[in-house]
């Protein structure tokens, strides 16, 4: 007995420290990142040490890692320090950047950076990096802009993932696309949507605004933001090739040279944007035949996991009262293919359409929700009447068999109703079935109404506007027909045509961001609306407009400089308010809304 309790006691000290060993390694984390991982001769890079959590302030400086057998120290660009209080629990990080210059050729480790905190070492993960030798040396960096500034791939790309590559038919899967970057992007579009032919397609909800980490891929820091994520369904077998995506960035680059200023110009807010295009890798998938083994008469073709139930209001009634039964179907799997079940009832019942409520659910592995079918019965003789068991079937992949389910038989107690039983044929409306047991049926209800003798209503002004109504309707037609037809044949006035309606709509949507909680899904939307109607309006893609060639495009169309200048202040402050660490007040986000209308009539009026 007493070894018992101590084997318990035992048992609850090891939870407890397994609980609380977690918490106590979360004060500190460290880590290494530099700038790019191949670097020419005599050539510069960044070592950046991060250092985050609750205990981050109190830790001293880290050990940081001899490499001065390739390259040399050339000093330090400062400490950056980022405090955040999330649901009262405060995380505090902390950036160092040290600048080094390349000494040697060939392919070296930079060791782990040490940090000493509380009696614990702390270590950073090493990097692999490779010196080579370049064309020519490093040149003395000039103060003139650069005109050609470039984004090399390894800095950003769009990686595609998938949870399985091996499926069966109507076995969902979950592709995701994620953008790369370690370099400032602040605008991108979608050029060519991926090839999902023979599949059947469920987009699940992004946002305007994806939400975005960090993570460190050999030794380089990457934001990593999901742009799209879908759930397919592939409806036939044999292997499918789902195909690439394309995308097209804005990325703020650098136009200035290293100087004095570095300082305040490496804020990504200033310097000039470039477009790039980005595309994915193809994803090849292997699809299963359903197996022939096993496979139930009444198979409906569906692949996940499912449950089946079945149920009346009530269970007894009179003879010509409407019961309801619903049957409810719900699971994991592709909820809109579930098919209307096959209900048997006794043949004295009479059975309307039913009212069917959908419901979706994107989870994190597929489609789960319900699909609910609601009927009205009416029974029209007493007894006991049973509704018969229904029976749906589907595929589950995970025992690779099939799996039919069945509810249970319901009984309904029909009574006699008060009034005299009456016969009547299949076919009637649910209004009409409210009259069953009448004995008279009124010819006419209310009062009816009299025309007097002798009048002619072809001599009345309304017979005359009769006659007009066709010509009326068929000019109006010639003209709608034309308008539609303009729509279809001329993009740039179907899209300038429809630039107010869609706009109002983005503006609207902006409304709902009106918060400091949500600033910068605000200021993204005003700028998705700005940009949109300039390029509805110029018949431009918005993702090929950059905000330092709008100037140019409204002066190619004559617009005044005095409402340039109100649209070029309200698109700068998306910029800003989108990318500079502020905070603004909603009522400076109230103001700014009105002031973006403003602009937006503004400009309306003279194009």
């Amino acid at each position: 007995m007493k070894g018992k309790r101590i084997l318990e006691n035992l048992i609850i000290i090891i939870l407890i420290v397994s609980y609380f060993c977690p918490l106590i390694g979360a004060e500190i984390e460290i880590s290494t990142s530099i700038d790019r991982n191949v670097i020419g001769l005599n050539q510069t890079f960044t070592l950046t040490l991060d250092i985050s959590g609750e205990k981050a302030n109190d830790a001293d400086d880290p050990q940081m890692p001899d490499v001065s057998e390739f390259a040399a120290y050339m000093g330090s660009s400062g400490t950056t320090q980022n405090i955040q209080i999330i649901n009262g629990k405060m995380t505090v990080s902390r950036s160092i950047s040290f600048t080094y210059m390349t000494t040697k050729i060939g392919k070296f480790t930079i060791p782990p950076a040490v940090l000493k905190f509380k009696d614990k070492e702390y270590r950073s993960k090493p990097i692999q990096i490779e010196i080579i030798k370049t064309q020519k040396p490093q040149q003395p960096q000039s103060r003139q802009p650069s005109t050609t500034p470039s984004t090399p791939e390894e800095n950003l790309f769009l990686q595609v993932s998938v949870n399985k590559k091996r499926v069966y038919v109507n076995e969902p899967l979950i592709l995701s696309y994620k953008i790369y970057t370690n370099v400032s992007v602040t605008q991108y579009g979608i050029n060519t949507m991926p090839n999902t032919a023979g599949f059947w397609v469920e987009e699940f909800p992004i946002g305007n605004q994806p939400k975005t980490y960090e993570e460190i891929i050999n030794g380089k820091k990457f934001l990593i933001a999901e742009i799209k994520r879908m759930a397919l369904f592939p409806t036939d077998a044999g292997k499918k090739t789902i195909g690439p995506m394309q995308i097209e960035c804005n990325v703020r680059v650098q136009t200035r040279r290293r100087s004095i200023f570095d300082s305040f110009f490496d804020d990504p807010f200033f310097g000039r944007s470039v477009r790039r295009t980005v595309n994915s890798k193809p994803v090849t998938i292997e699809v299963l035949p359903l197996p022939h083994e096993g496979k139930p008469p009444n198979f409906s073709g569906l692949v996940g996991k499912f449950n089946l139930l079945s149920s009346v209001d009530k269970e007894k009634v009179k003879t010509n009262e409407a019961i309801t039964l619903n049957v409810k179907i719900s699971g994991n799997g592709n909820i809109k293919m579930i098919s209307e079940p096959q209900v048997e009832l006794p043949p004295d019942f009479e059975k309307y359409s039913p009212k069917v409520t959908e419901k979706l659910n994107h989870v994190e592995n597929g489609i789960s929700g319900s699909k609910v079918y609601e009927y009205v019965l009416i029974p029209r003789f007493p007894g006991m009447q049973k509704i018969k068991p229904v029976v749906f079937s589907y595929f589950d992949f995970n025992s690779k068999s099939y799996e039919v389910l069945r509810t249970p038989e319901i009984a309904i107690n029909v009574e006699k109703g008060s009034d005299e039983f009456m016969t009547v044929s299949s076919g009637l409306s649910k209004e009409e079935v409210k009259l069953l047991g009448k004995d008279i049926m009124a010819i006419q209800w209310g009062n009816p109404q009299f025309r007097k003798i002798g009048s002619y209503f072809y001599k009345r002004v309304y017979f005359a506007l009769l006659l007009i109504f066709p010509i009326v309707v068929i000019v109006s037609s010639l003209g709608y027909r034309r308008h539609l037809d303009k729509l279809s044949e001329n993009i740039a006035y179907a899209r300038s045509r429809k630039a107010n309606q869609i706009v109002m709509k983005r503006l609207h949507k902006a409304k709902n961001f009106l918060s400091e909680k949500t600033q910068k899904e605000f200021y993204a939307e005003i700028a998705n609306s700005l940009m949109g109607f300039l390029g509805d309006k110029f018949n431009i893609p918005p993702a090929g407009i950059i905000t330092d060639e709008v100037e140019g495009l409204m002066q190619s169309r004559g617009v005044d400089e005095q409402v340039i200048k109100p649209y070029l202040d309200c698109l700068q402050t998306c910029d800003y308010q989108r990318f500079a660490p502020s905070v603004a007040k909603t009522d400076e986000m109230k103001q700014f809304f009105d002031q973006a209308r403003r602009a937006i009539v503004a400009l309306e009026k003279v194009i």
